[in-house]
């Protein structure tokens, strides 16, 4: 369930300007750490491009906190778009189509061996 007290306790706490900042900065950096752990994480067993320029995104925003200029801001809009444009695009850059395609003849090739030997083994029947 959800509790009522927690959402203006959140909309109370340490919110500078609510409009540009929804979350309190230590929510920000709470975000960004869980953020920054499961993409690095999905980078180590996938090793898809995309996901190490997330693991840079997301703790990127930060830097937003640094400073109150207006310019500031819409830089790091315009950096995090960038880096957003370029996580879509290597996603198709960087398909896994090679290993798809392998494993599906090396099952199709297994299956006639074991047919042969199968075959061989009634042939020994027979002999007996």
């Amino acid at each position: 369930m959800i509790d009522m007290n927690m959402l203006t306790t959140l909309s109370e706490a340490e919110i500078e300007n609510p409009n540009l900042f929804p979350f309190p900065l230590s929510m920000h950096v709470g975000f960004a750490i869980v953020g920054l752990i499961f993409f690095l994480y999905r980078f180590i067993t996938d090793k898809k491009p995309y996901q190490l320029i997330f693991a840079f995104a997301i703790p990127f925003s930060l830097t937003i906190w640094l400073s109150e200029s207006r310019a500031w801001f819409y830089t790091l809009g315009a950096v995090e778009a960038v880096l957003v444009i370029c996580a879509f695009i290597t996603t198709f850059i960087f398909k896994d189509k090679p290993e798809e395609q392998s494993a599906v003849p090396a099952k199709a090739e297994a299956a006639p061996a074991d047919s042969k030997e199968t075959a061989d083994d009634d042939d020994d029947d027979d002999e007996e």
